[in-house]
Formats: C-alpha cells, sequence, structure tokens
C-alpha cells in the first residue's frame, strides 16, 4: 500500500512522467527500499488520478511520442499527509535466505560456505555501492530539508549492508569451524 504514497511524495518534487518517477527517482533511490517496475508505477498513477490525488496532462515531446505529466492535487497532499502522519507498525519480511541458512543442517559444510559466501559478496557490493552514494548539493530550503531525511534512509542502507558484512562474516567462521 505505500506506493501510491511514494509516487505522491515524489510529485511534491515537481510534476513529471511514469518514465522520470521511475528512472530518476525509483532506479535511483527509492527502490532500495521499495522496488516498482514501470507498469506498477504507470497503474497507480492511473489509479490516483482516477481518485483525484494526481492530474494528469498530455505533453508532447520531440524526442520520444507524447508523454503524460502528472501534478499532486490538493486532495493528493491531503491525503499524503495524513498517511506520512500515521505510525507505521512492523511487518515481518519474508526471507528465503534465511530459510535456507535455518535449514542448513541439510547441506554439507561446502554447499553452505558456498552460498554464505555468495551472499556476502552481494551485501559487499552493495554496502560499497551506498558508501559512495553522494547526496547532491541543494539549491533551496526544501531541498536541504530533504536530503537530511533521504540521508536518513541513506545512512540505513549503509549501516545494514555493514552490519550484514559482518554478520555473515561471523557465520561463515561458525560453518567453518563445524566438522
Amino acid at each position: 500500500m505505500s506506493l501510491p504514497f511514494a509516487i505522491l511524495g515524489l510529485l511534491t518534487f515537481e510534476p513529471m512522467s511514469g518514465y522520470t518517477l521511475k528512472t530518476r527517482y525509483f532506479d535511483g533511490s527509492i527502490a532500495h527500499f521499495w522496488p516498482a517496475d514501470q507498469s506498477q508505477i504507470y497503474r497507480t498513477l492511473q489509479a490516483l488520478e482516477s481518485d483525484g490525488d494526481v492530474v494528469g496532462r498530455e505533453a508532447a515531446s520531440d524526442q520520444r511520442p507524447k508523454s503524460r505529466i502528472y501534478a499532486i492535487t490538493e486532495i493528493g497532499q491531503a491525503r499524503l499527509h495524513a498517511w506520512l502522519a500515521q505510525a507505521r507498525p512492523s511487518q515481518v519480511q519474508r526471507n528465503g535466505f534465511l530459510v535456507q541458512l535455518y535449514f542448513g543442517r541439510l547441506l554439507s559444510r561446502d554447499q553452505l560456505l558456498a552460498v554464505l559466501k555468495a551472499r556476502r559478496e552481494e551485501h559487499v557490493q552493495q554496502r560499497d555501492y551506498f558508501l559512495a552514494l553522494q547526496m547532491p548539493v541543494a539549491d533551496s530550503d526544501e531541498m536541504r530539508r530533504q536530503l537530511i531525511f533521504g540521508g536518513m534512509t541513506l545512512d540505513l542502507g549503509r549501516r545494514r549492508e555493514t552490519m550484514m558484512v559482518e554478520w555473515l562474516d561471523a557465520c561463515i567462521a561458525t560453518v567453518s569451524a563445524l566438522e
């Protein structure tokens, strides 16, 4: 249920097309904690428009076919603010890797080490990616404020990936010590 509100939040920056939402914002930042593909974004934009949360207009382009530019409405802003102000309960996350690890006794030590090392490498790459990300320079008070909160989400990603690498190192040491 968060996708409509992620889109509404992004439209507070500026009116934009579904393509711009996907390529500029989802692919570069939001996808790290709420991924969405192009078709999901377009379906959600259509639903938001039907509900009166956004308004769309056709925009001609020299390079591509006509696109639709969406802007958040006052109704959409009110719904977004109400949603943002509510406390969100924690959600149990499904994690196939933890199911593998839980039943790791059914694998040989070498098989389990291969799984753990592969997972570690994924987290090393993700950690390095987050560590290399630099926040843009803000050109307004609103963007300076946005960078504070965007920075918090980036900080979580950096800390989480660093912790995962450390935890996987401990798992690998434990499994390596098994007979």
